[in-house]
């Protein structure tokens, strides 16, 4: 699959959501082709520097979109699916596609008794984020794999450390991760 990529220090995950903010006519021509095509784009993280497009990223879709006060396009996108970068070119106005393999969403998993500390901080966290919030529903709280990948979205930590949880097959390394953050 080849997707337009849009690297950005910002991690997305499958079921999550994001606005963004859209003036680069680079990225404006991403945006343009995806909506004609309806095939999303894929969203990258860039490295703590700035200098390397990260791996593993999501396929996302636009599902809103309007024109902001200042004149900008404003966007909201919904992660879809996981893939990891096979191959990148750089096209003349330096928009990036990458030749892509999808990898398999992280399978669902109850949330144990014991976990329940990552859950009522987030409910309580986007209490405060309506817009974020409106795109859940009750059940999302109750499977571990959906809250590690809000976690991830949200932690104020390198993108190297979340690149690592995001590349794993299911939740379990991010869990790991998490406990050991909420710990500290």
């Amino acid at each position: 699959m080849q997707l337009p990529l849009f690297p950005l220090r910002m991690c997305l995950l499958p079921g999550g959501y994001t606005q963004l903010r859209i003036f680069e006519p680079r990225y404006q021509r991403l945006i343009s082709e995806s909506l004609k095509q309806n095939t999303g784009f894929g969203l990258c993280m860039l490295s703590d520097d700035g200098k390397q497009v990260l791996p593993v990223g999501t396929h996302c879709h636009i599902t809103d979109f309007e024109r902001l006060e200042d004149g900008m396009l404003g966007i909201t996108v919904r992660g879809e699916q996981r893939f990891v970068i096979n191959t990148m070119t750089t096209e003349e106005d330096g928009l990036r596609r990458g030749k892509v393999t999808l990898l398999p969403d992280w399978p669902p998993a109850q949330l144990p008794k014991a976990d329940t500390r990552l859950a009522d901080p987030l409910r309580a966290l986007l209490d405060q984020l309506p817009a974020q919030l409106q795109h859940c529903s009750s059940s999302d709280f109750h499977d571990l794999s959906w809250l590690c990948q809000r976690w991830l979205e949200i932690i104020p930590v390198s993108v190297q450390d979340k690149q690592i949880c995001i590349a794993g097959d299911d939740h379990h390394l991010a869990l790991d991760f998490l406990k050991t953050l909420f710990q500290e």
